[in-house]
């Protein structure tokens, strides 16, 4: 009896760990969740730079008490009536210039790291990229070995870091580090551009410090947007803050694909023939078009640029073995 329930408590186990893989094929869902966590961290921290600007400190002026100025470890909000101008656009312009320092400072910052002899800036983004993309490396030569190819471990080859030190991974993980700094700074830019034109137009409307505020970080969260009428152009709008935590798990996926598929090529150019199968997350959450991809086989070169196919992907490509 007892060997009967080790069985079907075995069989248990090895369903829930089956379903989990397929649920996350990349198994990077807490390295998704971590970065999109320390976007929302710090869109918060501008978020009570705002509040702390218009309404603590009353920048612009706009009520008699003078508030008490309160800082930040990372933001500095500016001091009690800085930008209390007689024009409303050298409020506006005063506001804008403080604010995307701030943004600069917190979303956008750039870290000094220590390296041998020198000392290299990069964006703190590239953390999360990085870790990314070493795991899609060690994961690429596990599948590669699991499907029959002869290719060493990730040990004998002198371990993650010596792989990750070749001329192709080194110059493939750069592009994405571009990528997606530039991506992010695209939208803190638009979403500078929409605060200054609800800036704007609060400004002439009127509006007391703390609607102005509330206006201004709808732009950000998307919270109350109907309520106060925030749309773009076209009658909808999707807050910065929603955006870049979309590029944060989008670009964890291609982060991780690219550096699967870089190293099937990489053990291709030492003769071992790969091409590449689709897999999904075989979840109800899968879209119709990953849907229609699973199974498929592509060459390398044509499936390096295909995953994510989607803002959110979940999908991955694992080696196939040509017969």
């Amino acid at each position: 009896m007892s060997e009967v329930c080790e069985h079907i408590e075995k069989r248990s186990i090895n369903f829930v760990v089956n379903a989990q893989q397929r649920y996350d094929p990349t198994r990077t869902t807490s390295l998704r969740n971590a970065f999109a966590a320390q976007l929302r961290k710090r869109f918060r921290e501008v978020q009570g730079a705002i509040n702390k600007a218009i309404v603590t400190n009353d920048c612009f002026g706009l009520t008699q008490s003078e508030g008490t100025r309160i800082t930040t470890l990372q933001l500095s909000p500016p001091a009690p009536g800085a930008f209390a101008f007689t024009r409303s656009s050298d409020k506006v312009e005063a506001f804008m210039q403080w604010l995307r320092e701030q943004i600069d400072k917190g979303l956008l910052e750039v870290r000094t790291i220590p390296q041998i002899g020198m000392a290299a800036e990069e964006p703190w983004t590239n953390l999360y990229i990085q870790d990314s993309y070493k795991r899609g490396v060690i994961r690429a030569r596990y599948e590669l070995d699991k499907a029959g190819f002869d290719v060493p471990t990730m040990d004998y080859t002198g371990g993650i870091n010596a792989s990750m030190s070749t001329p192709f991974h080194t110059d493939r993980v750069g592009l994405l580090y571009t990528r997606v700094f530039e991506d992010l700074k695209g939208i803190t830019n638009a979403m500078a551009q929409q605060i200054s034109r609800v800036l704007s137009q609060g400004i002439a409307d009127g509006d007391n410090p703390r609607l102005l505020a509330r206006k201004l970080n709808s732009v950000i969260t998307g919270a109350n947007l109907g309520d106060l009428g925030i749309t773009d152009t076209l009658g909808r709008f999707i807050p910065a803050r929603r955006r870049a935590e979309i590029l944060a798990r989008t670009e964890i996926i291609r982060a991780h694909h690219q550096a699967t598929i870089q190293e099937y090529m990489n053990w291709g150019a030492e003769g071992v023939v790969v091409q590449a199968e689709w897999s999904t997350a075989g979840d109800e959450r899968v879209c119709d078009i990953c849907a229609s991809m699973e199974g498929n086989v592509y060459t390398l070169d044509v499936i390096m640029n295909m995953i994510p196919l989607h803002p959110q992907c979940r999908c991955m490509a694992l080696p196939y073995k040509i017969s």
